[in-house]
């Protein structure tokens, strides 16, 4: 498609007395005392109708009327608005209904006597102590410390990196609000429901 440009067309030369001697220059003219500001001035006014009252350039509605007769995007029915998001070297999506909000990581309270392969421990998240999951274990993944995305070398990072992408993804269920960690969040993108895959397997081990 050709791109066009519908340019606004040019204003006629005015005094812009506004911007020397008005509010918006040095303000040392007269009318200040009776109008305050310039745009209580007739003066002001009388430049802004003759902004708008000036005639169109040649072509410059015509090419306006082309914009706005173009039809419409249409959105794809079939796909759907999900979170992406990285653990390790796997990329997983979960859909952005659940999700409350992407934050810094936080300390971490360890619980007590529960040292499982998913459950983690306390977080705080605005005020309130949430519990915080591991994904990795829940999923079965490789634990060790994250790697770089698809783009970097396939090989262990050596942790500042790792921190720096690293993000507290606070998710909802109903009733239930969980959070866990991602090694790097990509944000939200819309994915064709014909192209998701399932988790293969799930571990959940407490």
């Amino acid at each position: 498609m050709t791109e066009r440009h519908a340019e606004a067309p040019a204003a006629p030369p005015v005094e812009e007395c506004w911007r020397t001697i008005g509010v918006s220059g040095d303000r040392t003219c007269p009318e200040l005392r009776a109008y305050i500001h310039c745009r209580n001035c007739p003066v002001l006014a009388e430049a802004a109708r003759t902004f708008f009252d000036r005639a169109a350039p040649e072509g410059y509605l015509e090419s306006w009327r082309q914009i706005l007769e173009e039809p419409g995007i249409t959105t794809d029915a079939d796909a759907a608005s999900v979170l992406v998001f990285r653990l390790g070297r796997e990329w997983l999506a979960l859909p952005t209904e659940v999700l409350v909000e992407v934050t810094a990581l936080r300390p971490l309270h360890r619980i007590p006597h529960r040292a499982g392969t998913v459950l983690e421990g306390l977080v705080n998240i605005r005020g309130q102590l949430q519990l915080c999951v591991s994904l990795r274990g829940m999923l079965g993944l490789d634990g060790g410390r994250p790697t770089r995305g698809a783009d970097g070398p396939d090989r262990e990072d050596d942790g500042e990196d790792a921190v720096a992408t690293a993000r507290l993804l606070v998710v909802e269920f109903g009733a239930d609000r969980w959070v866990f960690g991602a090694d790097e969040v990509a944000g939200v993108q819309r994915v064709a429901r014909s192209a998701m895959r399932a988790i293969s397997s799930m571990r959940w081990e407490t």
